[in-house]
């Protein structure tokens, strides 16, 4: 091959930058306020840079909760424009932390994020890309996959009088006919290996990152995740990519007390539910660590990326608007609970962010091909269901579904659920049917690669 005709060697970079908040700040995830009044472990920016030659791209990793899709435009053009990366070949993916710092509008209260909070976030996410164009070297790719069994529940269960319930309570378990769906229990791991520099894994999982709770600030176990695998393996960085895991979480009411999470006394020691955290972690990080010394070397020649618009449709609605806004104003003067309509907060906030809502709201599915990996960049949370289309219908061997990528758009349930009730069904911003148009934009981004 002539000289002019050579390839540049795949190169990759990483950056890494902490963004825990400052004591005080607003913690989002629950229809309740909280305030910061500890950290149990620091939140980071996490960056994965890489360039062929020819083309650049990057993936940003966050510790939050939710991805609000004009930050992250701009972040994606401040960052593209200053390093050279095409826009669309960034991907911000968040870890869904609910013990996380608020970052835009709080979806449950009428609070707001502080702009000085807002801005440092930005700036850390830029340093953090810039340290990982400092740390480019070459890079050979390397795939596993791992089975990461008894951590994942489903969480919408049918009850034995037609009914069907999210997160029942223990106490109901006799209740209960049966589960509806079934966890992805599924570890994706792409290993970076890099020449005089440190390996990178990336390592995607789907479930709730909910055990901690409270008014305490942390990464959950995606966190430990990655400080497990960086504590085991010496000289290795890591990143954690979430997967759809909109109808999955963290415990199930059939189990034992003791294994339950994590019994009674979980209700007023945040620490034991840190402890779960760093379970789950560990048991997520030893399947990486069993497999990635057998891990499969994979082509590691060139970039590409595409992206497709989705026009999901929504369920706007107007019947009860009245009886909706009663009940939030007494929900934001802290009064619901006495009032007796405290679980029906949520269906009267969705009533009346939907009053006005269009026919439809547009987002982007997106696609970046390392090599012979292909990242399935998609906003919101789709249940599980919706990512084992998408990757039955991948046509890459090696595909990786990452949810909350590039913007929030909440729940996004199978089609079935809009009939069967439940939580997630109940607050979706979509109608039935939404499901189909997110997996074929999904599956639309991969084929245009």
């Amino acid at each position: 091959m002539a000289e002019t005709e050579k390839k540049t060697a795949l190169l990759c970079g990483f950056g890494k930058r902490e963004i825990t908040p400052p004591l005080g700040a607003p913690i989002v995830g629950y229809y309740k306020q909280r305030f910061n009044e500890g950290v149990i472990d620091p939140l980071y920016v996490r960056a994965a840079l890489f360039r062929d030659g020819e083309k650049s791209a990057l993936i940003l990793a966050l510790d939050l909760c939710l991805v609000h899709k004009p930050w992250a435009d701009r972040i994606r053009e401040k960052v593209g424009k200053t390093f050279d990366i095409d826009p669309d070949a960034i991907l911000i993916n968040v870890s869904h932390t609910h013990s996380g710092p608020l970052t835009a509008k709080d979806f449950a209260s009428d609070l707001e994020a502080d702009p000085a909070y807002v801005a440092f976030l930005e700036e850390q996410a830029f340093c953090a890309a810039g340290e990982a164009v400092m740390d480019l070297a070459p890079a050979r790719l390397f795939t596993a996959e791992a089975q990461a069994k008894g951590i994942s529940f489903v969480r919408r269960y049918r009850m034995k009088d037609g009914s069907y319930v999210t997160n029942p309570a223990p106490e109901s378990a006799d209740q209960i006919d049966c589960a509806v769906g079934e966890p992805d229990e599924t570890v994706r791991t792409l290993i970076v290996r890099r020449e005089g520099a440190d390996d990178i894994y990336l390592v995607n999982f789907g479930t709730h990152p909910d055990t901690v709770g409270y008014t305490y600030i942390s990464a959950d176990w995606p966190g430990y995740v990655c400080s497990t695998l960086e504590g085991a393996i010496p000289g290795s960085k890591c990143m954690f990519l979430l997967g759809p895991q909109g109808d999955v979480n963290h415990f199930t009411p059939f189990l034992p007390k003791r294994g339950r999470l994590m019994s009674e006394k979980h209700k007023e020691d945040f620490r034991e539910k840190a402890l779960h955290a760093r379970y789950m972690g560990r048991v997520i990080a030893g399947a990486v660590l069993g497999g990635c010394d057998r891990a499969e070397e994979i082509g590691n020649e060139g970039i590409s990326f595409a992206v497709t618009e989705m026009k999901l449709p929504t369920n706007r609605m107007t019947e009860g608007l009245e009886e909706a806004k009663r009940i939030n104003e007494l929900y934001l003067a802290g009064k619901a609970q006495e009032a007796g309509v405290s679980g029906r907060v949520v269906w009267a906030r969705k009533v009346i962010r939907m009053s006005e809502a269009p026919e439809f709201y547009p987002y982007n599915a997106y696609a970046l091909k390392i090599g012979d990996f292909v990242f399935s960049g998609v906003p919101g949370e789709p249940f599980t269901e919706l990512g084992r289309r998408i990757y039955a219908a991948s046509p890459f061997e090696h595909t990786m579904v990452c949810c909350l990528t590039n913007s929030s758009c909440g729940y996004v349930p199978s089609g079935r659920a809009y009939e069967e009730g439940g939580y997630e069904a109940t607050t979706s911003s979509f109608a039935k049917g939404a499901d189909d148009v997110f997996v074929q934009a999904a599956v639309e981004a991969l084929k245009k690669l």
